[in-house]
């Protein structure tokens, strides 16, 4: 018998375990991590990143060793990743004289908004003599995001330096960030890979004109009719891939409480109010979700994406996640024509044109009633129109759709069909044919996507800041109707609830594709508004 066993088992010391290598992936996606953090990252902060990312603490002289010029080979994109070559213009003697327009700066060091230069090209068109034969075109967002990105290329290309243009997403190229935002997409792609497309989240905000009439301004019109038919209230929306988990909507407006939110129940319709004089993201509220997301997600180990501007950065920095939440910001936006943010490749778009469906049918029904349609809209229809398509109009297909086609998932077959946006198309012309003070007609494509609903809209106010009296005077009564109507007015009496529910639950049992599950669900709410009508009377 050998001495090895002759020895009692605890005299045997077991073979040493070797501490599995670091691998590429995790040194990529560190690396990208430690580059797109405002400012760079310390060593101790790279360390529990790490941690928290793969539940391995490295020792300083790693991190150091995986940031060193040593691995720089990791963030080289593929060729395959290279950007793409930019459409050429479509009416190229127009753009030549928008560009020489735009060169001459008619506006001193302010740019010129994205209205300007839409009204810019329209006079333009007029004067381009092998022109005037053509039909004049709607000039859509699509034409202004594509010139603006053409513009953006051609002063980055030449002079490497800052470059300023009306940009919905306030964000800045130059030829370092764009081959910067290449190696972060390959990294952040293999990081989304470490996670259920059920953990990855997107959060951005978005702009919403919500009583903006198809017309422009009436030359008679005042300023404060003007200012209030363009109210504008900001959006925050997150949801995760697969749409099985959509956050109630943050709704930012102007006024503490609106009147006609007063009495309403937030938490029933899920959405939260939030104001500010500018109606849009703070660093203060992005603080405020953050916190309010971490509660959400729980103990779940999840991957939430967030844009790469300056009050997300520091609202992070200042209300870090717990070590189950990963937060990564996305590179800044490249010239091509992708875009990274799930939110903005379908899903913010498809959420507005609902919403533009329901505000024409609401002109349309106050036309057959001889009523003025943007003088008795309220931010109670608003936020009534907003919420429900948030829920159910936009499908699980469209936001998955949306997460395939940005350049973090990788693309795999769809288990649902994207429903498709409706055709305004009826209705728009339904409520344009009646143009009393026969007020400009706004092309279609420009009432569906206004094209400064998404900028800052404090930020051309100089001097005012969010707690200036002269600003909160500025924006007084933005959220509220021209026609304040009574609050009684919105909410019928139980009495009137118990009776449309009974001419629904008749409805239904006529129908061939009912099926008794609907008129259950009816019927539970019945008996309940039974009690409650009961009750009142007593």
């Amino acid at each position: 018998m050998s001495d090895q066993a002759t020895k009692a088992p605890s005299d045997i010391t077991p073979p040493r375990q070797q501490r599995a290598a670091i691998t590429q992936t995790q040194k990529q996606a560190l690396r990208a991590w430690a580059m797109n953090q405002i400012p760079a990252p310390r060593g101790s902060q790279c360390i529990e990143w790490f941690q928290r990312a793969y539940g391995r603490r490295l020792s300083q002289s790693s991190v150091s060793d995986i940031l060193s010029e040593k691995f720089a080979y990791l963030d080289s994109a593929p060729a395959s990743a290279a950007r793409r070559r930019q459409k050429a213009p479509r009416w190229p003697r127009l753009e030549t004289k928008l560009i020489e327009w735009f060169d001459s700066n008619p506006n001193g060091i302010q740019p010129p908004t994205g209205e300007a230069i839409v009204t810019k090209a329209r006079e333009l068109w007029n004067e381009i003599p092998e022109y005037q034969t053509m039909p004049s075109p709607l000039f859509s967002q699509g034409w202004l995001d594509r010139l603006k990105r053409r513009l953006r290329d051609r002063d980055a290309e030449a002079t490497g330096a800052r470059v300023v243009l009306p940009n919905s997403s306030r964000r800045v190229e130059t030829p370092q960030s764009i081959d910067q935002a290449r190696r972060h997409t390959k990294v952040l792609r293999t990081m989304c890979g470490e996670f259920d497309e059920d953990d990855i989240y997107n959060v951005d905000e978005a702009g919403l004109c919500w009583r903006k009439p198809p017309f422009l301004p009436s030359p008679t019109q005042s300023v404060d009719s003007m200012d209030k038919e363009n109210s504008r209230i900001c959006l925050i929306l997150c949801t995760n891939a697969t749409g099985s988990d959509r956050l109630p909507l943050w709704i930012i407006g102007h006024s503490q409480m609106p009147q006609a939110l007063r009495n309403v129940n937030r938490d029933a319709m899920a959405f939260k109010w939030l104001y500010n004089v500018q109606a849009w993201l703070t660093q203060s509220i992005m603080q405020q979700w953050l916190l309010s997301f971490y509660k959400h997600v729980g103990d779940r180990r999840v991957l939430l994406l967030l844009d790469n501007l300056p009050d997300h950065h520091a609202a992070v920095r200042l209300t870090p996640p717990p070590s189950n939440v990963h937060i990564h910001h996305l590179p800044i936006s490249k010239t091509s024509s992708d875009d990274e943010q799930p939110l903005t490749l379908g899903i913010t778009q498809n959420l507005k044109q609902h919403y533009r469906q329901e505000w024409l049918s609401f002109m349309v029904r106050c036309k057959e009633s001889s009523t003025d349609s943007v003088h008795m809209m309220s931010l109670f229809h608003a936020v009534s129109w907003i919420t429900r398509i948030w829920r159910h109009d936009i499908t699980h297909g469209t936001v998955y759709k949306a997460f395939r086609k940005s350049a973090l998932i990788d693309r795999q077959i769809a288990f649902s069909v994207p429903s498709k946006a409706p055709n305004l198309t009826s209705l728009y012309q339904t409520v344009t044919r009646d143009n009393p003070e026969n007020r400009h007609v706004i092309h279609l494509e420009g009432f569906i996507n206004p094209v400064d609903e998404d900028l800052y809209c404090g930020a051309g106010v100089e001097g005012l800041d969010g707690n200036d009296d002269a600003m909160e005077l500025m924006v007084n009564g933005l959220d509220d109707a021209f026609v304040p109507t009574p609050i009684d007015q919105f909410v019928p009496t139980s009495a009137d609830a118990v009776v449309r529910l009974q001419s629904a639950i008749r409805y239904l049992v006529h129908q061939p594709w009912a099926t008794a599950k609907d008129v259950e669900a009816l019927e539970r709410t019945e008996r309940m508004m039974n009690r409650i009508s009961a009750d009142e009377r007593r």
